[in-house]
């Protein structure tokens, strides 16, 4: 999916749509009218204001869902061939991933009531990355502090149980404590 929306946008990653721009209202108001020809195969845009769902939406999946089959035949794939609805799903959720940083992309109104700039808003999403990083360094130690104690106490219970001695019941108390945390 990642080789598909790289080869249909001209994108190398998810956050090249940070600065996408939709289709025009017109555009796609006339192509769920019927007055207009829909999405072009070669320049293809997503409308990120809509949800995956609507018309112009559905037509730019299945004009992926055409490059997909183009880029299996020309590629010789060696994996198993999945069903459409397989790749529809899959490029649905790829969408919606992009569509939600799209919007974390978009200026937000400032307190006094100005946008944000493009500086500002990429300052903004990079703060956003360092959280998010931190955090995930947080929950990694947790979790290996976690381990630690646990190998601990279920080590300690092993060594009590091989010795026979009564604090066998006091580490495995331990250990399920540990354990239920």
């Amino acid at each position: 999916i990642r080789d598909l929306f790289g080869h249909a946008f001209s994108v190398t990653g998810d956050a090249d749509f940070l600065a996408y721009e939709l289709p025009s209202r017109e555009v796609i108001t006339s192509f769920t009218e019927g007055d207009g020809p829909g999405p072009d195969p070669v320049n293809l845009l997503w409308d990120f204001s809509s949800p995956v769902s609507s018309v112009w939406n559905k037509a730019v999946i299945d004009i992926l869902l055409n490059k997909l089959h183009e880029l299996r035949m020309e590629g010789n794939w060696t994996t198993a061939p999945r069903s459409d609805e397989y790749w529809r799903d899959a490029i649905k959720q790829k969408f919606n991933r992009i569509k939600v940083m799209w919007n974390k992309g978009k200026p937000r109104r400032l307190d006094d009531n100005i946008l944000e700039t493009p500086e500002e808003v990429a300052v903004r999403l990079m703060q956003n990355k360092v959280d998010n990083l931190k955090s995930a360094r947080k929950d990694m130690r947790r979790v290996a502090k976690f381990r630690r104690r646990s190998i601990t106490t279920k080590t300690f219970l092993r060594a009590e149980m091989a010795r026979g001695t009564k604090d066998k019941e006091v580490w495995q108390w331990l250990s399920d404590v540990v354990d239920h945390l």
